[in-house]
């Protein structure tokens, strides 16, 4: 193959101010948390479409792991409209992401749990917005090009939060420390994930599909790469496959096309490393995006399984921009989203 020849987009000025400008808002979450937990919380729903419902998946993991007294579930928005849902009451508290703030199932979602008698947490980009005016409290992010992490970052404080106000976050200050640091170890992780990004934009640049495998809270990341990035935004095949279910099938066919492992520093590590090991004995063009190779600045040492999934969120976004520039796609054109009814 060729060498890259071609250099991606520049790091947008706004990422680390706007990644302070988020953080920020880890007081306003413990507020919530402490008060509805104080007035018999039960359920929390993580909700949302396409990139806002995957930046769910850290989220759901935290509290999955967790022995709180908090029941938390991670849906589509369109599954919380159509699907009846025993849980939803007066005891719960959904949580609900759109980047405009103006998405029709997000929106009609809030709704329905508005009906319900739920607590509404809103995540968009601005507080002037259809959801800010439906949610009882909005969590926002101003920009229009830092828009990954912000979501991610909003549910996972917002898991932590609960997860301390029903006293199941060991190690609570070094969590909300490991909160604090998460602008510049973001940062760190999208320039260092350069050499990476260079090596995928040559794998993928004539490919005709692409693999994603991710596990845990990673799998939601597989999921955005596969979906939001290759298909939606570079018009390139690209599947996401759960790294559990690799040896189920799809690794008799996956070695045909470009392979990517996401592989973080979870409890989900070994289902990753495993996929990892089988690809290099079998497998002639494959990568891995490994948070390990991160240096996470002002991240402390025991919270780096905590904040690696933020990390592999927001580098796999930077892999866009490797392959878009080397595909010569332009990334913000469309087909049919936004442009036809649907």
């Amino acid at each position: 193959m060729l060498d890259v020849a071609v250099d991606p987009i520049p790091l947008s000025d706004d990422l680390t101010p706007t990644l302070e400008h988020t953080v920020a808002q880890a007081g306003k979450a413990r507020e919530l948390a402490a008060r509805l937990v104080g007035k018999g919380l039960r359920t929390v729903y993580f909700v949302g479409c396409g990139g806002s419902f995957y930046s769910t998946f850290p989220a759901q993991d935290l509290m999955e792991s967790s022995e709180g007294t908090v029941v938390s579930h991670r849906m589509t928005a369109a599954e919380l409209v159509h699907r009846p849902l025993a849980g939803l009451d007066r005891t719960s508290l959904v949580v609900a992401s759109s980047h405009s703030g103006a998405t029709p199932e997000t929106l009609e979602a809030v709704r329905v749990a508005k009906k319900a008698g739920a607590t509404v947490a809103g995540i968009a980009r601005s507080g002037d917005c259809p959801l800010a005016d439906e949610a009882d409290v909005l969590f926002d992010y101003p920009s229009d090009i830092t828009v990954t992490e912000p979501k991610a970052i909003h549910f996972t404080q917002m898991a932590l939060a609960l997860l301390e106000a029903t006293g199941s976050l060991p190690d609570a200050e070094q969590a909300w420390r490991a909160v604090a640091a998460v602008p510049e170890a973001l940062t760190a992780a999208k320039q260092e994930v350069a050499p990476l990004g260079k090596r995928v934009g040559e794998q993928w640049r004539d490919a005709e599909l692409v693999y994603v495998l991710g596990a845990g809270p990673n799998f939601g990341a597989a999921n955005a790469l596969a979906a939001c990035y290759l298909q939606e935004m570079n018009w390139l095949h690209a599947s996401a496959v759960n790294a559990g279910d690799f040896f189920h099938g799809p690794f008799e066919i996956v070695g045909d096309h470009p392979v990517l492992v996401l592989v973080g520093e979870d409890a989900t590590r070994p289902m990753g490393e495993r996929a990892v090991a089988f690809a290099e004995r079998y497998y002639r063009t494959w990568s891995v995006l490994d948070s390990r190779d991160f240096t996470l600045p002002g991240v402390p040492p025991q919270q780096r399984g905590l904040i690696s999934p933020l990390a592999v969120a927001s580098a796999s976004r930077r892999l866009l921009d490797f392959c878009a520039a080397e595909r010569g796609h332009n990334t913000a054109q469309r087909r049919y989203m936004y442009r036809v009814a649907y």
